[in-house]
């Protein structure tokens, strides 16, 4: 089951940084959007210091704020969301994308990497193997550098494969993902999506901008968190239909956004 989305001062930073494409935002901006999760200024003074001594963003010298070039990376990768099914590719039922992790590993580094391919897709199908179908259109290089800049720990194994035993094939499609899950938490989210869109407009700004920042970011964490699996594996309409849902939910929220922070004040793209 997909756990459910924390909010804190890191993410609301990273979130609200991330609508402005590249963009500065005043940090007294970024404090106010705490504050409307009961955040202190000095709480969220120190989450944006942490974030820019760990390169995550940066500064611009008189108080605003952007996301780090070195997270454009991850960024591009969350944002893909909108395209849906577009991020995958026809799939040959043989072909594989493994990952081996190296032996002895430091505890804190291998927890990572078990938390990074999780987040790609990837289930473990051996005690140092991880699987998942090659069915996604980046190429290998650059989906073996996003995982590293997630997590993933620089001396795994990313390739792929396609010489695997037929009856190994059937268990991984078989066992490895909950597709029944999945459709499951597709639906809730899609009528926790509809119903909030619905009554948006009949709640104070403030309350309608913390509403859809949570529900908006539940749901684009579900489809980043996704695993894409190929049709072969698992066909279902609901994946696009909530995408669909989430793009005119993103919409309305944007417009709530620009209502708190001001039109003219909100980002300053340099």
């Amino acid at each position: 089951m997909l756990k459910r989305r924390q909010i804190t001062p890191k993410t609301i930073i990273l979130d609200v940084l991330r609508l402005t494409r590249g963009g500065y935002c005043q940090a007294a901006k970024l404090i106010a959007v705490g504050e409307l999760f009961d955040f202190k200024a000095s709480t969220m003074r120190v989450a944006l210091t942490r974030l820019l001594t760990g390169g995550k963003v940066e500064a611009d010298g008189s108080s605003g704020y952007r996301m780090s070039s070195n997270t454009d990376l991850v960024s591009d990768y969350i944002e893909q969301w909108k395209l849906g099914d577009l991020r995958r590719k026809e799939w040959q039922k043989d072909d594989w994308l493994m990952v081996l992790l190296p032996s002895n590993p430091d505890r804190a580094v291998r927890t990572l990497s078990h938390t990074t391919l999780p987040f790609f897709g990837f289930r473990k199908a051996q005690n140092k193997v991880w699987i998942r179908p090659n069915n996604l259109r980046p190429a290998l290089s650059e989906l073996r550098a996003l995982y590293q800049l997630v997590g993933l720990e620089p001396e795994a194994l990313v390739f792929k494969a396609t010489d695997i035993p037929n009856p190994e094939q059937f268990i991984w499609e078989s066992t490895l993902w909950n597709t029944q899950e999945l459709q499951s938490m597709y639906e809730q989210q899609l009528s926790k999506l509809t119903k909030s869109k619905a009554r948006l407009d009949t709640l104070k700004v403030k309350d309608a901008l913390r509403e859809s920042f949570m529900i908006g970011g539940e749901t684009i964490n579900l489809l980043v968190k996704d695993p894409l699996l190929p049709d072969e594996m698992f066909c279902t309409p609901k994946r696009e239909e909530l995408r669909h849902a989430m793009c005119d939910y993103d919409a309305c929220g944007q417009k709530i956004w620009t209502q708190f922070m001001g039109e003219s004040s909100v980002f300053n793209v340099s």
